[in-house]
Formats: C-alpha cells, sequence, structure tokens
C-alpha cells in the first residue's frame, strides 16, 4: 500500500488493492489448512480401514477357534459323562477362555465405531469453523471498503477495526478525504 501511490497509483486503489492481498492471502492460507485437514482426515480413515480388516481378519480366526472349542467342549462333556475329574477343570477353563474372548471382541468393537464418530464430528467441527472465519473476514472488508474514515490496523494477521472519536473529521467536501490515520502493523 505505501509503495503503490509511488508508482502513481490513487491511495483509494493502493488501500484496495493491499485489503484484496491481505484477504486473498488469509483465504489461501486457511485453503491450505482445511487441505491439510482432510488428507490427516484420509490418513486416518486409511488407518481405519486397515483396522476394520484385520479384525474382521481376527474374528474369523476367533470364529474357527470358537468351532474348536466347541467341539472341545463336547468330547469333554463325553468324557465328562464317564467321570473325569481332569476333564471337568479342563471345561471349566475353556468355557472361561470363550466368555473372556468374546468379551473382549465386543469392547474392541465399540471402540471402533467411538473413534469413526469422533473423527467425523472433528471433520464438520473444522470445515464450519474454517467457513465461518472466511465469512467474518469476507464481512469486514466489505463494511471496510464503504467506511474509509475509520482507523484499521492488522495485527497477528486478523484485521480488526476501531472507531476514531478523538480524530477530526473535514466537512469539506471538496477537500480529499485523509487517510493518513489508517495503520496496517503486524
Amino acid at each position: 500500500m505505501v509503495i503503490l501511490p509511488m508508482f502513481g497509483v490513487d491511495f483509494v486503489a493502493a488501500l484496495a488493492i493491499a485489503i484484496t492481498s491481505a484477504f486473498l492471502a488469509e483465504s489461501s492460507y486457511h485453503r491450505g489448512q482445511q487441505q491439510k485437514m482432510f488428507r490427516q482426515s484420509n490418513i486416518l480413515r486409511n488407518q481405519l480401514e486397515y483396522s476394520g480388516r484385520e479384525i474382521f481378519q481376527l474374528q474369523s480366526e476367533l470364529s474357527t477357534t470358537n468351532t474348536n472349542l466347541v467341539l472341545a467342549i463336547n468330547e469333554i462333556q463325553r468324557r465328562d459323562a464317564v467321570g473325569s475329574p481332569a476333564a471337568r477343570r479342563l471345561l471349566s477353563r475353556q468355557e472361561e477362555a470363550i466368555n473372556a474372548q468374546t468379551l473382549a471382541m465386543e469392547t474392541h468393537e465399540g471402540r471402533q465405531d467411538h473413534t469413526l464418530d469422533s473423527m467425523n464430528r472433528l471433520l464438520m467441527m473444522q470445515a464450519n469453523q474454517t467457513a465461518k472465519m472466511q465469512q467474518t473476514l469476507v464481512d469486514v472488508l466489505n463494511k471496510l471498503l464503504h467506511e474509509p474514515r475509520q482507523n484499521v490496523t492488522m495485527q497477528d494477521s486478523v484485521l480488526v477495526q476501531e472507531s476514531n472519536t478523538s480524530a477530526p473529521t473535514s466537512t469539506n467536501w471538496d477537500s480529499p478525504t485523509d487517510f493518513s490515520s489508517i495503520v496496517f502493523a503486524e
């Protein structure tokens, strides 16, 4: 904004170019952040799909193991009918193992569903926040374009507008507007 008037560009045009440049820079930064979040989301989604395939494989192995255990339990019950105390202890241990495996499988499935729900909520919140930030920046820039007689400062990439109640305003309509009170800072 300071350099353009030196090349003969009107101060108002230089101000408009500076505001547009700031808006475009912020917009591209937020777009980059959003794309980064989408890439991270895709990586996490791929990891969850890989985990889902592993869980499916574990479930099929568990099903095979359960089938084998049921056959073993039937054999033990057959032998138990004959009266073997060792077979009774083995049967008890086999039933405990089946119950523990079933409980572990149900717990793992619940955690996976919770993780997917959390990721979906996080993505939706990030998209909403980015859209709100971009809309706010557009509203501020539109307001600044319609109200050129206020102090404007830019700090930490956030546009801040302050009303200038103590600065004298010119009542002469023929004199050019004094933009010297507009300050941009980083």
